[in-house]
């Protein structure tokens, strides 16, 4: 065994309250109006939230424009972004998740055009696309009816392929709170499921 000398080997220590400080430098900089720091949340964050995004509005156009509403309303707010044990892409997520509300309350329904007169296309009958947009509307349906804790879950752990660990850094919340929600959620949505058919 070889032990090595380091009494004369100097080492920079940080200042506690810096080793302690659960915002990362990157942040703290954009924090302080840095544009290129912001270039780089965006840069690591915009994949996720477009995808977070799109599976709440299903059309690419519009998770597009939503995406960047996300971010220009982050840009703006930064200064107000603080640490409260959950990551910044949660604070992201947050912010998405109020786009998309305001978004819906501000739409009207339209129809598009093709749709009205059923125009037919290759691909599957019309009466496939009836079946499984009837399973996709009672699915959606039951997923209203989770909590919105829940609802977070299932589309961090299924629609961004994330593990129960990733999920609950982003949450701020123990894995094993993470998998009972989770657990809770699928049940339910068994449950709410299997009434539907019923």
């Amino acid at each position: 065994m070889t032990l090595i000398d380091i009494s004369s080997v100097k080492v920079d220590v940080l200042p506690l309250d810096s080793q302690l400080t659960p915002i990362p430098d990157v942040i703290d900089r954009a924090r302080g109006g840095d544009r290129h720091a912001f270039g780089e949340l965006y840069d690591t964050h915009v994949d996720a939230v477009y995808r977070y995004v799109l599976y709440r509005v299903r059309e690419p156009s519009d998770a597009e424009d939503l995406t960047s509403e996300v971010f220009t309303r982050a840009f703006a707010n930064i200064h107000r972004y603080r640490w409260q044990g959950k990551s910044f892409l949660a604070w992201l997520y947050t912010i998405a998740r109020n786009a998309v509300t305001d978004r819906r309350r501000r739409q009207r329904p339209t129809v598009d055009l093709d749709d009205a007169y059923g125009v037919a296309e290759e691909g599957p009958t019309a009466h496939d696309l009836a079946a499984l947009s009837e399973q996709v509307d009672a699915l959606r349906g039951a997923v209203k009816h989770l909590t919105t804790e829940q609802q977070e879950v299932l589309s961090l752990r299924f629609v961004e392929n994330m593990s129960s660990r990733q999920v609950a850094k982003v949450l701020g919340k123990n894995e094993g709170a993470i998998r009972a929600l989770q657990f809770r959620a699928l049940g339910r949505l068994r449950k709410l499921m299997t009434a539907e058919v019923a």
